[in-house]
């Protein structure tokens, strides 16, 4: 038994637990990178955005796949709009 893994009723390793926690980072990471990709650099948070919903979606995920459309669509409005998204949020802001 490798560290990390956890023992289930019949004494059998089981990484179910672990498997989760990390697919919720990466979907965690995904949507944060979709909302970042509408205000500063589309480009490059959208497509980290796209990889984490493809490494959480080979794990066997399926919300992996709502990371992947909506990091697609963030990251368009982004290049398009992103310039006046920030300034809006900034004059909001009060920054």
């Amino acid at each position: 038994m490798e560290q990390g893994d956890f023992m289930n009723e019949t004494g059998n390793a089981d990484n179910t637990v672990a498997a989760t926690r990390g697919k919720a980072f990466f979907i965690t990471i995904g949507w944060i990178s979709a909302i970042l990709s509408l205000f500063i650099y589309p480009f490059i948070f959208g497509v980290l955005g796209v990889i984490m919903g493809i490494i959480s979606t080979k794990g066997g995920s399926r919300a992996g796949l709502s990371v992947i459309v909506a990091s697609i669509i963030a990251m368009g409005i982004g290049l398009i709009y992103g310039p006046v998204i920030l300034n809006y949020t900034r004059h909001y802001l009060g920054i």
